[in-house]
């Protein structure tokens, strides 16, 4: 730590680091420990209010004691003052380390979260379309009908690779996600650690800037879900290591190395999903930044190369990726309920949306209900200042846009698609932080808190996920408790707890979920399953209403008429012989010649129709009509 003293004189010298005013680091690392303290005391709080109005907080009411109060009493323990200050020489050794042994220090790192990663499998998966995206491979079905907006690189990652390893026989659907999300959680640790040592922080700062960046919610990106959403935080990350190592770099040398994975992190972004184009800003100001300092120094190979790597894929791609936008993107930016309430700006902040959003940061960056006070005491000036500005303009595009997003199934089930913005703005909460405690060593022990909180809050999340029992219970609090969900919402989370019960065969919950999702989605899809629910509950009167309340919304549905075709025969079988086993009768084969209508030979059809011929005889002509 005696080090931290001598950089933190050189950061309070005129001109040249990133606090001019002594008092400020003090004040903004007490802002992060008041933070902190105060968002595990509304986990506590949380934990015993029957509502999700904090859904990203409340998650001790879904896991058992372990994972909900003993990571909870940890954290608080380390924001102690008396016990951090007795940890602290710990924890500013253990960043040293991270500083100094770099090789060892990342293998250890990456191992680590590995292993954290693959013992936490997402069994609820519930997040985003991890049931479609799973799915798709399982069936083996083709990515283009399934999800055609999806670009060349994820359908390689998340499509192709997968089933390669399936086919082989060497991993399931779901395992080769999870194998794939393991490794990229290992990345990511190798990341957080390399943004922690291009901005030369050293013991308390380094430990708790790396792990302000690993320690986000976007880690549950990694346990099992197959979509670009998760290496594009890989990219956010990247970027911001490789921005800042540009920017620290000696002005007498080309960063090449930097510059280069500073182009290629773009390249692959957009590769990956078209939302990457907001990078571009951030990519363009660390150029105008460097390029007038490296004077005839761009002329050398690995400068081009850095230049034309992210440039031509943006132009061999830009015209899919626009042709997607306009075809795919408006349900994002303006589904129906945005056009009936008169336009995006209305939306934006409509139907409880603003404490959604704010669960969105407490899920990927709890820390940054600090930031605001960070930014206004801490005032970095010369090459620190724009180093933070490149940071914000790596979140700016991201986090203006979030409002405007409007989910398809909400912001609570498709936090994925806020992952990246969730990663840039624990970048910048890890550098304010980083910074405040660097320039402010007697606050080095506030460090021990925030890394404690991060980890809990990060740990909770995961733990939530894997849990599928008390995952379920949570799905169903969305729908059951304060505060009431949009139709939409409610229709969708219904739907995946009909999905659920309908895998494990518990059909009167899948027939309760498919009930309610009808009553504000009632698809085709929807409804046949509810009627299929309610038959194989033995109610087959209540699933002859079903499908006819389907046929007269959707009467071309071919599998709602063999629905009702196939549960009046049953009906008829069990009915006596007299009038109601002739309605049933008629009604049945009324059905199998609707479906013969629009399928004709349809063999279903046909058996049927043979089997109540055999059975009851010729058809009246009132049958037929």
């Amino acid at each position: 730590m005696a080090g931290s003293n001598d950089r933190t004189s050189e950061r309070t010298a005129p001109g040249a680091g990133a606090v001019p005013a002594a008092a400020a680091p003090e004040r903004t690392a007490l802002a992060f420990w008041i933070a902190a303290v105060a968002i595990l005391a509304a986990r506590a709080a949380s934990a015993f209010l029957p509502t999700t109005h904090l859904w990203s907080l409340g998650l001790a009411r879904f896991l058992g004691p372990v994972w909900g109060w003993l990571t909870w009493t940890l954290a608080g323990a380390a924001l102690v003052p008396t016990l951090a200050r007795a940890a602290a020489p710990a924890l500013a050794r253990l960043g040293d380390a991270l500083a100094r042994a770099r090789v060892a220090s990342t293998l250890a790192c990456m191992a680590l979260a590995f292993l954290l990663a693959w013992a936490l499998p997402d069994r609820v998966r519930f997040v985003g379309d991890f049931l479609l995206r799973q799915g798709t491979v399982e069936e083996a079905e083709k990515p283009s009908v399934i999800f055609p907006q999806a670009l060349p690189l994820d359908v390689l990652i998340h499509y192709r690779l997968p089933l390669a390893l399936a086919q082989a026989g060497l991993a399931d659907a779901n395992r080769a996600g999870r194998l794939l999300g393991a490794l990229e959680a290992a990345l990511l640790a190798a990341l957080a650690l390399a943004f922690a040592r291009a901005l030369g922080r050293r013991g308390v700062s380094a430990a708790v800037t790396a792990a302000l960046v690993f320690f986000g919610g976007y880690l549950g990106m990694f346990t099992g879900y197959s979509k670009a959403f998760g290496e594009l935080v890989l990219v956010t990350v990247a970027m911001g290591a490789a921005g800042v190592a540009v920017m620290r770099s000696d002005p007498d040398r080309v960063p090449g190395p930097a510059l280069l994975a500073l182009g290629i992190a773009v390249a692959l972004g957009v590769a990956l999903h078209r939302s990457a184009l907001a990078l571009a800003p951030a990519l363009a100001f660390v150029w105008a930044w460097w390029l007038p300092r490296a004077g005839e120094r761009w002329r050398q190979p690995v400068t081009i190369a850095a230049i034309a790597i992210p440039v031509a894929t943006v132009a061999f791609l830009l015209p899919r990726i626009v042709a997607d936008v306009r075809r795919w993107d408006v349900v994002h930016f303006a589904p129906a309920e945005v056009r009936a309430r008169g336009g995006p700006f209305n939306s934006a902040l409509a139907d409880g949306r603003p404490l959604d959003l704010l669960n969105l940061v407490l899920l990927f960056s709890p820390l940054a209900l600090a930031a605001p006070f960070a930014l206004a005491w801490l005032r970095p000036v010369g090459g620190r200042r724009a180093e933070l500005l490149f940071l914000g303009l790596l979140a700016a595009p991201l986090m203006l846009a979030a409002p405007f997003i409007h989910p398809a199934q909400g912001l609570f089930r498709d936090w994925d698609d806020f992952a990246a913005t969730g990663a840039a703005l624990a970048l910048v909460v890890a550098w304010l932080a980083g910074a405040a405690l660097e320039a402010a060593p007697a606050r080095a022990w506030m460090g021990v808190g925030l890394v404690a909180l991060a980890a809990a809050s990060s740990l909770q999340w995961l733990a939530a996920q894997s849990d599928f029992a008390r995952g379920l219970e949570r799905v169903r609090a969305f729908v059951g408790e304060p505060p009431t969900r949009t139709p939409a919402e409610r229709a969708k989370t219904w739907d995946y707890l009909g999905i659920v019960a309908y895998r494990a065969e518990r059909w009167g919950d899948a027939a309760t979920a498919f009930a309610h999702s009808a009553e504000t989605g009632p698809s085709e899809r929807i409804m046949l399953e509810w009627g299929m629910s309610v038959t194989n509950t033995g109610d087959l009167t209540g699933a002859a209403d079903i499908y006819r309340r389907m046929l007269e919304r959707f009467p071309d549905a071919a599998l709602g008429w063999l629905g009702l075709a196939a549960v009046s025969s049953r009906l008829a079988d069990a009915a006596p012989p007299g009038p109601m086993q002739s309605q049933w009768v008629a009604e049945s084969r009324r059905a199998a010649h609707r479906l013969l209508a629009l399928q004709p030979q349809h063999p279903d059809a046909v058996r049927l129709l043979e089997y109540l011929w055999s059975r009851y005889g010729a058809e009246s002509d009132s049958s037929r009509r």
